[in-house]
């Protein structure tokens, strides 16, 4: 199930019951990553079947999308623009979203630097955003083979066609320690 606690909360995370914001979701639905945009008072979520779904915080009003691809993750760079971003696992790469025309723009292979075996491979994204950074921010990418990590920036706000992936740094956030399946700042 896929639960929501009250976003605006004044209390502490966790002091109050969850709503269940799954029951909507079609049968079989595999949540996959979850984000929310702060500005629409939106959630975001992914299947690895290829679906992205945006919802009210108590899981009404939803919208549904097909993209092709095991969607494992879900990040918005800019709360403001048609875009989201989707983390894809094997071959591991991130696909830049438009979800007001429906439409893959660019997608951003990332198997240089991280590559899991089948099911194992990109399975958590978010977007970290630094102020005064060209782009932005940066993506960090979590693999579940290693439990890595991996931080890239990429060109969302430079250009509107490059696919040039660079490379940042990585690290594991606990040594030995693998699985690795969600990342949110």
């Amino acid at each position: 199930m896929l639960f929501s606690a009250a976003v605006n909360a004044q209390t502490f995370p966790g002091t109050e019951p969850g709503t269940d914001i799954g029951g909507s979701l079609a049968g079989g639905y595999e949540p996959s990553g979850l984000a929310y945009n702060a500005t629409t008072d939106k959630l975001w979520t992914v299947h690895d079947g290829g679906s992205v779904t945006r919802m009210d915080t108590d899981g009404t009003n939803l919208t549904n999308w097909s993209v092709t691809g095991d969607l494992e993750g879900i990040t918005i760079a800019n709360e403001s623009s048609n875009f989201v971003y989707l983390g894809v696992e094997h071959a591991d790469a991130i696909i830049e979203y438009n979800f007001v025309t429906s439409t893959v723009v660019r997608t951003f292979d990332l198997t240089t630097w991280m590559t899991g075996p089948d099911n194992s491979g990109l399975e958590a994204l978010t977007f970290v955003p630094i102020a005064g950074h060209a782009e932005g921010g940066l993506f960090y990418a979590g693999l579940q083979d290693t439990g890595e990590v991996f931080i890239f920036s990429l060109p969302i706000v430079s250009s509107a066609v490059s696919t040039t992936v660079t490379f940042v740094d990585s690290f594991q956030p606990v040594p030995g320690r693998t699985d690795l399946s969600g990342l949110f700042y």
